[in-house]
């Protein structure tokens, strides 16, 4: 699985962390600062490539847009489900 944060402020890309490990990825994430004036958390989880209903292989993937902390939290939880 592949984890992506892009974290913007005011607009403007501030930082982009991609990592494979979990372990990597959670120590990034508990250091976003979600206080500041216009943060805003881009999260992407990228899971293995796996057959679609057509039949065709493909990569899967989960991605949204967080202000708040809770909100993050709660759809990283949802995503990693299975």
């Amino acid at each position: 699985m592949l984890f992506i944060i892009k974290i913007q402020k005011k607009g403007e890309l501030v930082q982009r962390y991609s990592t494979h490990k979990i372990r990597r990825f959670l120590k990034i994430a508990r250091l976003i600062n979600f206080e500041g004036q216009g943060t805003r958390v881009h999260l992407r989880l990228v899971d293995r490539k796996q057959l679609n209903v057509r039949g065709k292989i493909r990569n899967f993937d989960n991605e949204g847009y967080y202000d708040k902390a809770e909100d993050f939290w709660f759809t990283f939880n949802a995503f990693m489900e299975k």
